[in-house]
């Protein structure tokens, strides 16, 4: 196979359109391989392949494996560089092709110099051969499927992901450098604070993945800090509200067309569980005779438990799972179904209308004005810690008035040691 023109020869382009226009031509052609990669190691660096230019703000390293070759995306091998080598008073790079020996890609006067070298060559070869961003997004995306995330945590990460990368979909994630990412973190103007931190966290979590998986080498979002002041914890319903909306659930369960909205809104309240906590129950969490609904898989472990059913409630839920088999949901809906069914109760009971997660702190704030420990709402609300529940749910001034009541009537009932 003749060789494709050198990089220089291309005028209309640069050397960079060369070396893509001709790597189709020469997949299997280890020394126009070669050129190719080095037209793209030169490549908007003002010099040649040397290293006698400066080094680009990020420098993007493929790791060695014991096969010596990357798979590009159409599955074909490319070459794989290593080094620096010494050999005699000089320093050597190695290339190593599919199918081919490991042959000698050049030999430098120092191993400064070497290092340059290699670094250019592998960040070209990563160039050409690693993941867009919006393939290194897919295969993320199977990765927490393998861990065992939850489907809606996953839709939810990868919508945050894909709107912040979207200008640069279709770009090679190697070739993103930090001082992009940051810029394309900063046009998320239009999110809440909370938003806006939760998904500069995953964005995180995906690039320190994705320079694990070898797609790039650089620290994308590492200097990138949230800004602006969380809020804390939703709105709630007092003691009376409460009451009323949980009056109109128990009224809207004895109609069939709405018995099944009703009971599914009333567990936040009743029990303190998360919404995907009420929608993944299946038939045979409903435990114990039907007096006790487990959770029994969660995002931690302190997630997991069981809660006691009220009387009055039993009957309800056991209604619901009339003819299905143990593996079927209860509630055969989605989160944004009982989202949606947790405000129309509000509006109808005449309360203020809260989201679920408002259910969640209002049960943590009753619980504690009935003396249930700290710990005890912790753990009903699935918490690793009682400082998530107080960040976020209840009401820490609801103990320290109970507090100061006890200090109170033990004060009140002190018999004075004299009397004037």
């Amino acid at each position: 196979m003749p060789l494709p023109p050198a990089a220089d020869q291309h005028p209309a382009g640069g050397p960079l359109a060369a070396a893509l226009a001709a790597v189709a031509a020469v997949a299997n052609d280890p020394q126009a391989l070669a050129r190719v990669t080095k037209a793209l190691a030169c490549d908007g660096q003002g010099g040649d392949a040397s290293g006698a230019t400066s080094l680009p703000d990020t420098s993007i390293v493929v790791d060695d494996d014991s096969s010596g070759v990357v798979p590009n995306q159409k599955g074909e091998h490319m070459p794989r560089y290593y080094g620096p080598y010494r050999h005699g008073e000089k320093w050597r790079i190695l290339i190593r092709v599919p199918g081919q020996k490991q042959q000698v890609h050049g030999t430098y006067e120092t191993e400064d110099e070497t290092k340059r070298e290699l670094r250019r060559l592998r960040i070209a070869a990563r160039k050409l051969n690693g993941p867009t961003v919006s393939q290194a997004l897919d295969r993320y995306a199977t990765q927490l499927q393998t861990n065992g995330l939850r489907e809606h945590s996953i839709d939810t990460t990868l919508y945050r992901l894909r709107k912040l990368f979207n200008p640069v979909a279709s770009l090679p994630l190697a070739a993103l450098t930090p001082s992009q990412a940051k810029e394309l973190f900063a046009k998320l103007m239009d999110w809440s604070v909370d938003t806006r931190r939760n998904a500069l966290a995953e964005a995180k979590t995906f690039c320190r993945r994705a320079k694990l998986n070898g797609w790039t080498e650089a620290d994308l979002l590492d200097e990138v800090t949230g800004e602006g002041k969380r809020k804390r914890g939703k709105a709630k319903l007092t003691k009376d509200e409460a009451k009323k909306y949980l009056d109109k659930c128990r009224d809207l369960a004895t109609d069939p067309k709405q018995a099944e909205a009703a009971i599914a809104a009333s567990i936040p309240l009743l029990l303190g569980y998360r919404v995907s906590e009420v929608i993944d129950r299946q038939v045979r969490d409903l435990d114990e005779g039907g007096t006790v609904l487990r959770v029994s898989r969660a995002k931690s472990q302190a997630g997991i438990r069981a809660q006691e059913l009220p009387g009055w409630f039993q009957p309800l839920i056991a209604s619901l799972t009339m003819g299905k088999e143990p593996t079927d949901r209860i509630f055969n809906h989605d989160r944004s179904w009982l989202l949606h069914q947790v405000k129309r109760i509000c509006r109808l009971a005449g309360v203020p209308e809260i989201s679920a997660h408002g259910l969640r702190g209002t049960h943590a704030d009753l619980c504690l004005h009935a003396h249930v420990t700290a710990l005890a709402v912790s753990q009903a609300l699935g918490h690793t810690s009682t400082e998530v529940t107080f960040g976020h749910y209840a009401d820490r001034g609801i103990v320290d008035q109970q507090q100061h009541a006890q200090a109170l009537s033990v004060l009140a009932t002190t018999v004075p040691s004299h009397q004037n």
